[in-house]
């Protein structure tokens, strides 16, 4: 087998046939285990450099959920934050002690690669939506290019994606 330079593709995390309902449960959702999980991580560091974007990312996570609850009101969905995505964000908080920075910087990455596509599907079935899945795209791209810019020891400028966010001014 040959190395081609990039890494495989993460598994989907939804399906062609899912509906929009479920779809924006799992966006909403995933913004909710993105601010726990943020937060808790941030908790957990030593590194006051570091807490502090995963602080930012905290608050990146809840301005986005935020942001998308009148579309999820629209469609009749509850925005009721999941118990189970609350106690999977301590989980998944204790299991990154475990991890240096850039194996958690690696982790944000491959977790917005299964991100993204959700959030551009949602754009597709619900066109009347689609300003508030560009959003969801936008700010998860942000995530990752943070993330990258951290990999790449870009570390005084890796928020700035995320600081250009029109939602985070």
């Amino acid at each position: 087998m040959t190395d081609t330079g990039t890494a495989p593709s993460p598994p989907p995390i939804f399906s062609a046939e899912d509906g929009i309902e479920k779809l924006w449960e799992q966006a909403y959702q995933g913004e909710v285990l993105g601010e726990a999980l943020f937060g808790a991580i941030a908790d957990r560091l030593e590194d006051a450099d570091h807490a502090h974007k995963m602080r930012v990312l905290a608050t990146l996570e809840l301005r986005t959920k935020e942001a998308v609850a009148p579309a999820l009101e629209r469609a009749g969905i509850s925005t009721e934050p999941d118990a189970e995505m609350l106690g999977l964000a301590e989980a998944l908080a204790a299991d990154t002690e475990k991890n240096t920075w850039d194996e958690v910087m690696a982790a944000a990455v491959s977790v917005t690669g299964q991100f993204i596509p959700l959030y551009r599907r949602i754009g597709e079935l619900s066109p009347s939506e689609r300003e508030t899945a560009d959003l969801l795209v936008a700010h998860e791209v942000a995530i990752r290019d943070f993330a990258l810019a951290e990999l790449a020891g870009d570390t005084a400028t890796s928020l700035h994606p995320v600081h250009a966010l029109a939602h985070m001014r």
